[in-house]
């Protein structure tokens, strides 16, 4: 490339896709981010939830193989509950996963698809 035109027009057009892949990366961070907040809001409900069903069991039993049955009942809700969203949660991240590997990916390709054009136009006579 030996007009500096060029080299300036190739400059801007790397800024301008830099800026627009950040913003990509930006996008995909956020989202992610906040669904990873969700599912901790929905997590943190589970366990309120689970708290207070203890206290109303507490509070409403007085035999003991009763309570210990209801405690047994709610364990086993509670622990399916976690492990559901547990689920959700590595679903989560392979999808995250799979948007961070495309972003890179296009990222890379276009890079080298724009080094490569310069680098020919360079090598013209």
């Amino acid at each position: 490339m030996k007009d500096p035109k060029a080299n300036l027009e190739l400059i801007k057009e790397f800024g301008i896709n830099g800026y627009e892949n950040i913003r990509s990366l930006a996008e995909i961070n956020l989202r992610t981010w906040e669904q990873m907040v969700e599912r901790q809001m929905d997590a943190f409900s589970i366990f309120v939830d689970a708290g207070i069903e203890q206290l109303s069991i507490s509070g409403q039993s007085s035999d003991p193989k009763e309570l210990f049955n209801s405690q047994i009942a709610l364990s086993k809700t509670l622990s399916e509950k976690l492990a559901n969203k547990g689920r959700d949660a590595v679903n989560l991240a392979t999808q995250a996963g799979s948007e961070y590997r495309s972003w890179l990916e296009n990222g890379i390709d276009t890079f080298n698809s724009k080094v490569t054009a310069a680098a020919e136009e360079a090598l013209k006579p």
